[in-house]
């Protein structure tokens, strides 16, 4: 589920993949990327992998989508990130100019986003 959250006034889009298959996670990756692109200026983003697997058709639709996307934001941060995902995220950065951060836990990400 993608949506809007609030934490210390700044305006976060929070999408939480725990839990999803790769289907799921790529309708889910699709509906972010479409709530980015609808709002008006730069957005802080916010996604939650804790837990899941990340197959490769879902990076081929992320590394697609994050072409577009990443001029529209401002701050990117991830969790759940460790391992073979922190490469995952490291070729994503490359491929799409992107600057997403990975953090151990959501508190220290939005600290991250609204600094």
């Amino acid at each position: 589920m993608s949506k809007w959250i609030t934490y210390k006034g700044k305006k976060i889009l929070y999408s939480d993949y725990r839990g999803m298959n790769t289907d799921q996670m790529i309708a889910q990756l699709r509906e972010e990327a479409n709530m980015i692109m609808n709002e008006p200026g730069k957005i802080l983003n916010l996604s939650n992998f804790e837990g899941t697997v990340i197959a490769p058709e879902f990076m081929k639709v992320a590394n697609e989508l994050g072409k577009t996307t990443e001029k529209k934001v401002e701050k990117s941060a991830v969790v759940g990130v460790t391992g073979i995902k922190a490469v995952l995220l490291n070729s994503y950065n490359m491929i799409t100019g992107g600057n997403l951060r990975a953090f151990k836990d959501e508190e220290s990400a939005k600290e991250y986003l609204v600094s």
